[in-house]
């Protein structure tokens, strides 16, 4: 029965109304100030520390009734429970200005007798705290003491000094936010206490009885002044930072700073987080603390949002929308299904553990890409699914911001699947990829849904290069000379995506720290090293395995935002909180680095927007400053040799050659970093530079949404020539991150890979060279390599010239241009999978029928007319490769799973699938290029299917849901069927048929 009350309750606690619209979470008003709170699960109570009016209040933990209240001293400020559960401390922070009598104590309540002492303290009590020994920590502005509830003794352990008191009282209108300055929590093993001042951190260990503290310094206040810490201790959150027990590992980016408003309470079980941080509304440099702060005080509060992240770097999963703003320490069920926090009205009862089935609303594609050109005309439709995680029918409304963007239907309920249409005619000015969203917005899901990213491609003939679709904010790239990939670092999801460099897939993602921003591979080459902005260490992968390793701790408050190596020494530009910031240097053995004395004969201060590159021959490292300042690292000699500022401000493309050259935005520098060329302005604002031998590649654009340029530039004259535009802009700087790292060749020298608005984009090595025209040779079925071909069937088409790179897309619904290429029959686009300079895998329409005439568009050219027969059907069984040179045809028996072959053969009464294309038009019709839906269509005419004559019951001829131009065919197998190793399975539709040979055994 306590167990389904329990179920009811959490359910009823789940949801709750607020101005905007449905909330997550329960509020429990309590007629005070709440200060401190306490779990006690055995009893199903909370205990609540209410400063105002002089109360502890009991609350039920399961349905947040207040039951009852104890009347204890003034000001009850902190509050722990025994581990036996026994004892209830109470800690009163009565430091009265004079005249006013100081009111600190100590007040011991047996729960179970309900009786209570009170004990004098000479010091405001900050915070108190049991162990898993039953003594409990009592932390006041100038000792640590220890306390044992039985006896009634305390005992100085350490004392604090330099901690002052602040005091009371505070205006009538002002919730005192310093009975709030402090926290402290322990472990949930009891083993370790983690606490929380205004000018100190410390951590008590329980088993020692020793206090270790140090001081630290946070532009803004390190709040909420709320602290969690993980079950093992080893870990904690403090404020927006989270700690180890050597430095900050991460911290949550541009936080406010407020002390009284947010919470958070640490997962160790499922390695998350639940927080609310609230950010500043503006930004700016200041140079200390986060780095991301505005100084001003700003009033005006965010509505409340409860962020779910990952506890090891802080990425963020969900956002949740709270009743009301939290206030103070949170904490967690054992189980971690409920959290409970502090909160303006008095406490909140969140249970996390059903927010899986609450109702919630996400779009299941973070971008849709437009792709209008030369190669497709007319209004371009995608879809788009909107979904409740939960499985619920969950009301949603869509609105765009761009005029040429129509959603139909704009509103409905989840599961739904809408049409996202743009008129290229809204656009006809624009060429290159112009970004517009799609808001997602729900009044009964208790989350913030993310915006849908549109890109909206339009191009010229001339354009050149692919894009591939990459979501997030992408910060740098950076090539593997030695493996042939090449690795994205994405910002938003704290990521390092790493890419094949033969066919551009996506073959691994390497988690970061918090906010990362560049990346450095070892001279070696055996290491790719991963800068953060928001977190006190460097990532460390190897190259061979891709597995993550120790990664290099940084000095405290010093954040490395750039990375370089030479032959002799690594290099990082850190952000410190502090007057000034740094370059540090690494020792890569003991994966620590520290702050250089100077930089030679040069100070070591630096600003906060700094690049570092190295050569690739290890050389040197330089620095470009985005305040003008440039410097120089010589390995040869391990010092600074060079130190210059010949420009007020500096900014874009930054790289260093292997011949004593450099190039900083639109500047080449000599071996002294003396400016010896600008370049001319055809790219627009610099984006991304290599060198390649001597000579060098520099992109740009006007603006994010103009077609990009890229240049070859004559390094010994500074000169650029065929200037060309591409397909999409490069990604340009930004307020804050002024120079950027863009373009990278692979290292076969078979592309450059760019760094562009959408994700990537892939530009054949010769782009600027003549394009020839294209020519179709042969258009055969996918399937078997006949020339047989019939609507929705995969076709490959042979020829030259076909495409100027390798692409596959894994895009859905499949693209009609593709690497600069689209194919056409009778005038209805195609949609590819595949391009490549001699073939393209596509799929026909399903209105191609009859003698139809292909024809391929390039930007070399159109090819000439390929007519050919388009049947109503043409089956075709697929080839499924065992070996390097045994092909079978892909028939597979439900028993096993696996292929028919001489060792697996058919065996009476067996159930068979056969898996073919080209069976032509199905009931529905679904758009080519779609998967088929989960209720698949069933082919128009029906096959029939025979081994050696005798004829197979067909049991359902369709679409493999999911697949594109994929069919199925399923078949029993009756006794009588001829038995040997080589019977010919024949499949016949309509008045064309295919076989196979199969073997066959009773």
């Amino acid at each position: 029965m306590r167990t389904s009350r329990w179920w009811i309750a959490a359910i009823g606690m789940v949801l709750a109304t607020s101005a905007w619209g449905q909330t997550f979470g329960k509020v429990v008003a309590l007629g005070g100030a709440s200060a401190d709170l306490v779990l006690d699960e055995p009893r199903g109570l909370l205990y609540v520390a209410n400063f105002t009016a002089n109360r502890v209040d009991v609350v039920s933990a399961q349905t947040g009734e207040l039951t009852r209240s104890i009347n204890v001293a003034s000001q009850p400020s902190s509050l722990s429970l025994s581990p036996d559960g026994r004892y209830l401390v109470v800690g009163h922070y009565g430091n009265f200005t004079t005249p006013s009598t100081p009111r600190n104590a100590l007040s011991v309540i047996e729960l179970d007798s309900r009786a209570k002492q009170t004990f004098s303290l000479a010091d405001p009590p900050f915070g108190v705290a049991f162990g898993i020994d039953g003594q409990a920590l009592v932390v006041t502005s100038s000792q640590f003491l220890l306390f044992d509830p039985e006896l009634g003794t305390m005992r100085v352990l350490d004392t604090i000094a330099g901690v002052t008191a602040k005091t009371l009282p505070q205006p009538p209108a002002n919730y005192p936010t310093e009975i709030v300055g402090a926290s402290v929590q322990a472990s949930g093993d009891g083993l370790v206490i983690h606490g929380v001042t205004d000018t100190i951190l410390f951590t008590y260990d329980v088993s020692t009885r020793t206090v270790s503290s140090g001081g630290y310094v946070a532009v803004p206040p390190l709040g909420p002044r709320a602290i969690s810490v993980s079950r093992d201790g080893s870990y904690y959150l403090a404020g927006w930072a989270m700690f180890d027990r050597v430095s900050v590992t991460n911290q949550f980016a541009n936080p406010r700073g407020l002390l009284d408003v947010g919470s958070h309470a640490i997962d160790s079980d499922r390695g998350i987080v639940y927080a609310e941080v609230p950010e500043a509304v503006t930004t700016t440099d200041t140079g200390t603390g986060s780095g991301n702060t505005n100084n001003t005080p700003d009033t005006t509060l965010p509505a409340p949002v409860l962020t779910i992240v990952d506890a090891d770097n802080l990425a963020v999963r969900e956002k949740i929308k709270l009743p009301e703003h939290l206030a103070g320490k949170g904490i967690l069920s054992s189980d971690g299904s409920t959290m409970y926090a502090l909160s303006q009205s008095g406490v909140m009862i969140l249970p996390v553990g059903n927010l899986a089935g609450s109702p919630r609303v996400v779009a299941a594609q973070p971008d849709l890409v437009f792709r209008n050109s030369f190669c497709s005309q007319g209004v371009i439709t995608k879809e788009l699914t909107i979904v409740d995680p939960s499985g619920g029918q969950t009301d949603f409304s869509l609105s765009s911001n761009s005029s040429g963007v129509s959603i139909s239907p704009s509103r409905g309920k989840t599961p739904m699947t809408v049409k996202v249409a743009i008129d290229p005619s809204s656009f006809q000015n624009q060429r290159g990829t112009l970004t517009a969203t799609i808001s997602v917005k729900s009044a009964t899901a208790v989350n913030i849904p993310s915006s849908v990213r549109l890109l909206i491609n339009l191009q010229d003939p001339d354009q050149r290069g692919t894009f591939q679709n990459v979501p997030g904010k992408l910060v740098d790239i950076v090539a593997d000379p030695f493996r042939n990939r090449f690795f994205v670092l994405r910002q938003d999801t704290n990521q390092v995506l790493v890419f094949d460099g033969s066919n551009y897939t996506q073959i691994a993602t390497l988690r970061t720290g918090n906010t990362p921003t560049s990346m450095a591979l070892t001279f070696d080459r055996k290491l790719l090293l991963v800068g953060n902005d928001n977190s006190q260490y460097a990532n460390v992968y190897d190259l061979e395995t891709l597995e993550q390793q120790a990664p290099i701790r940084f000095p405290f408050g010093h954040y490395p935002r750039t990375l370089a190596a030479s032959a002799n020494a690594i290099l990082a530009a850190t952000r410190v909180a502090g007057p000034k910031h740094t370059i540090d240097r690494v020792d890569l053995f003991s994966r620590t680095a520290t702050e250089l004395p100077t930089l030679g004969v040069y100070e070591n201060s630096i600003a906060l927007n700094t690049a570092l590159v190295a050569s690739a021959n290890g050389s040197s490292i330089m620095a470009a400053m985005s305040d003008g300042h440039v410097l120089l690292y010589n390995a040869n000699s391990d010092a600074f040799t060079v130190s210059r500022q010949d420009f007020t401000a500096l900014s874009g493309a930054f790289a260093a050659s292997s011949f004593n050259q450099f190039v900083i935005g639109t500047t080449l520098f000599n071996a002294s970093l003396v400016p010896v060329a600008e370049f001319d302005t055809a790219v627009g604002s610099s984006s991304g530079f290599v060198f390649i031998d001597q000579t060098g590649y520099r992109t740009g654009a006007a603006n994010s949404y103009s077609p990009g340029v890229i240049q070859r530039v004559d390094l010994a004259s500074g000169m650029g020539r065929n200037s060309t535009r591409m397909v999409e802009a490069p990604v340009l700087g930004s307020t804050g991150a002024v120079f950027t790292r863009t373009l990278a060749t692979l290292p076969d020298r078979s592309a450059l890979v760019n760094l562009t608005t959408s994700g990537f984009t892939i530009l054949a090595w010769n782009y600027d060279s003549a394009v020839a025209i294209p020519q179709i040779d042969r258009v055969v079925n996918a399937a078997d390599r006949t020339t047989a071909v019939a609507p929705g069937g995969l076709i490959i088409v042979q020829g030259s010239n076909l495409s100027a790179t390798n692409l596959a897309t894994k895009e859905i619904p499949l693209p009609t241009a593709l690497g600069e290429s689209c194919l056409s029959v009778n005038g209805l686009s195609v949609p590819m999978l595949m391009v490549s300079p001699t073939q393209i895998n596509a799929q026909l329409p399903f209105q191609a029928e009859g003698n139809v005439t292909m024809v391929l568009r390039t930007p070399g050219g159109v090819s000439d007319n390929y007519n050919l027969t388009v049947l109503p059907n043409a089956p075709s069984v697929f080839r499924t490769t065992l070996a390097a040179d045994y092909e079978v045809p892909t028939v597979v028996r439900s028993s096993n799973g696996e292929v028919v072959t001489p060792s697996n053969p058919i065996r009476s009464n067996d159930e068979l699938v056969i898996y073919l294309t080209g069976m032509g038009i199905t009931n529905p019709e679904i758009p080519a290029g779609t998967p088929a839906p989960a209720d698949a269509p069933v082919v128009l005419t029906d096959p029939s299917v025979t081994i050696n004559g005798y004829r197979l019951p067909v049991v359902a001829s369709q679409l493999v849901s999911g697949q594109v131009g994929v069919y199925e065919i399923k078949v029993t197998v009756p006794f009588k069927v001829p038995k040997g190793m080589n019977q010919t399975m024949q499949i016949q539709q309509g008045g064309y048929s295919s076989s196979v040979n199969v073997r066959v055994i009773d």
